[in-house]
């Protein structure tokens, strides 16, 4: 069925993170935009307050967008040697480039040193692009077409945070403007990386069973950005996601028989504590089965996903036959479920 894909035979052989090493709390942004805010006379703590976030994470000046990708990417094949000879395919699903062209995947491609067997492409669908990469890796996997498939995402929101900063010191800066450009603050920075690979010579590697996505293009209009800056209207996107994550959740239901008590694990993309309580109570999901990753990291965009899981397994709270659902939804508006399950040792 279209949108509804099963899989049997592609596994998650793999995984790893990077994190970028500056630390920003919400503190000193709002110390940085002290002088708006008393203007505007909008309240201390308003950044923390509204969003839960206390910190995010940035890398330095001048690190380039694909960054954290090629180091999570480094990092996992270091401990996956074996396998780099047998990937045959890339997926890149940043949302931030430096460049239109060429793609971000023949960047990594390279830096990796990865032979010209291996198939790379960019593929982005904002927030949900590390989802969308993993289905596709499995699709191909399933099919018998591909053997093993990295797929990868790095983000770095140093320079949209620093326009960000400089465009609402402006005198001129209302507090419509403030809160149109409120999002940009939320961001953080970071990498992961996943491989894919045939289930059977991997028993005890979490399966991919099922995925349903859904979207809502009518809302394409509500969030849009690059590196210069980010405009959101924050509540009608907040409104129009969370009805397309339940639309989402309900095709499940249909077509899986998913309850939100099957799931022992959420791992979900985050904006803020607001937004993923809100999708929680549309979904009916326990707050504490979510794996929270936006007090400390901000919104990393498609790395909270797999940074997230990757977090989660490191603290011991992926168990051996559990089931994790990694949600999320993204910009234009578009939302994505998949089911992962974990093997009985």
């Amino acid at each position: 069925m279209r949108n509804r894909p099963q899989f049997s035979r592609a596994a998650l052989v793999g995984w790893a993170r990077d994190e970028g090493p500056d630390r920003v709390d919400s503190d000193s942004l709002e110390g940085a935009l002290r002088p708006v805010l008393d203007r505007l006379r909008l309240p201390a703590g308003l950044l923390a307050s509204l969003t839960g976030i206390r910190s995010r994470l940035l890398y330095p000046a001048g690190r380039p967008a694909n960054a954290g990708a090629i180091l999570a990417a480094e990092r996992l094949l270091a401990g996956l040697a074996p396998l780099k000879e047998r990937l045959d395919g890339l997926y890149s699903t940043s949302v931030g480039r430096d460049f239109l062209e060429p793609s971000t995947a023949s960047v990594i491609q390279a830096r990796l040193g990865l032979g010209p067997e291996v198939k790379s492409l960019d593929l982005s669908s904002a927030c949900l692009g590390f989802i969308d990469g993993l289905e596709a890796a499995a699709v191909k996997i399933e099919g018998g077409f591909s053997e093993y498939a990295l797929v990868a995402a790095g983000e770095n929101s140093r320079p949209l945070l620093e326009n960000t900063l400089t465009r609402l010191l402006a005198p001129e800066t209302t507090v419509k403007d403030f809160f149109r450009n409120f999002a940009s603050l939320t961001l953080g920075s970071g990498g992961a990386a996943m491989i894919v690979g045939p289930a059977s010579r991997h028993p005890t590697a979490p399966r991919l069973k099922a995925m349903v996505s859904r979207a809502d293009a009518s809302a394409n209009d509500l969030c849009r950005g690059d590196f210069t800056g980010m405009e959101t209207d924050s509540t009608a996107l907040l409104e129009a996601g969370v009805a397309l994550a339940a639309d989402t959740f309900q095709e499940g239901a249909r077509s899986f028989g998913w309850r939100a008590d099957d799931f022992d694990l959420v791992v979900c993309h985050q904006v803020s504590e607001v937004n993923t309580r809100r999708f929680c109570q549309a979904l009916g999901l326990k707050w504490e089965r979510i794996v929270k990753t936006y007090p400390d990291f901000g919104n990393m965009g498609p790395v909270a996903v797999p940074f997230a899981f990757d977090l989660a397994w490191e603290q011991g709270r992926i168990k051996p036959g559990s089931r994790v659902a990694l949600m999320g939804i993204g910009s234009g508006l578009c939302c994505a479920m998949m089911e992962v399950e974990i093997p009985q040792l």
